[in-house]
């Protein structure tokens, strides 16, 4: 399963100068210059402050969530999703920050982060065996006030060679995956030792004579 999406509201102020110097003053100035865009309005370039958006941007959730702008200086509230957040290439910095307008009842496709759990007391785990995330994230559709902040992957009762794919998925109610077909999340491989022995234990057995 997974968790109902949280909320976040955060405050913002109308950007003046837009073009790569103006954001480049801005990142020095600790802003974080941004865009509110989408639902067939204008799009609203907008600054962030760049201490107050460490600790949403730290938060698993505030990438899945409705994020609530309040812009100064604009009537209204923005509701928004985070759709795109640049990094430094080599510093944890964030450059820029991209949010699509939504309202609650939108149908919206988003990538949900997957979290195993119950994999480290699991039967197979407990022989030895390692569980192989092949998946970190699954796209899903389903209305923007239902997303969830993360899917939930039982690894409870694996046994070695075990295989998870996308329909052994327990989803919350109204999210469905965005893509059709049945592929693998999450694979339980035996350990390295067992597969080596087990083949040399078929070769053996292949070059010994037979009995007459």
């Amino acid at each position: 399963m997974g968790s109902k999406a949280s909320s976040f509201k955060i405050d913002a102020v109308l950007r003046e100068h837009t073009g790569k110097s103006a954001a480049r003053r801005l990142r020095h100035a600790g802003k974080v210059p941004a865009v509110i865009y989408g639902a067939d309005k204008p799009d609203l370039p907008i600054v962030l402050d760049d201490i107050a958006m460490r600790k949403p941007l730290d938060n698993e959730a505030f990438y899945t969530s409705l994020i609530s702008i309040d812009v100064q200086g604009k009537r209204g509230i923005e509701t928004v999703l985070l759709k795109d957040a640049q990094w430094h290439p080599v510093r944890d910095v964030v450059m820029h920050l991209d949010f699509f307008r939504v309202s609650a009842d939108d149908v919206v496709s988003v990538e949900v982060p997957l979290h195993p759990l119950g994999g480290d007391k699991c039967p197979g785990v407990v022989q030895g065996g390692h569980l192989d995330l092949i998946r970190h994230t699954l796209e899903v559709t389903c209305k923007a006030d239902m997303i969830p902040d993360s899917i939930m992957v039982d690894c409870s009762a694996l046994e070695l060679g075990s295989t998870i794919h996308v329909q052994d998925l327990t989803l919350p109610e109204g999210v469905e995956p965005a893509h059709e077909g049945n592929f693998t999340i999450l694979n339980l491989s035996a350990p390295k030792g067992v597969v080596e022995e087990d083949e040399e234990g078929a070769e053996t057995a292949d070059e010994a004579p037979s009995e007459e």
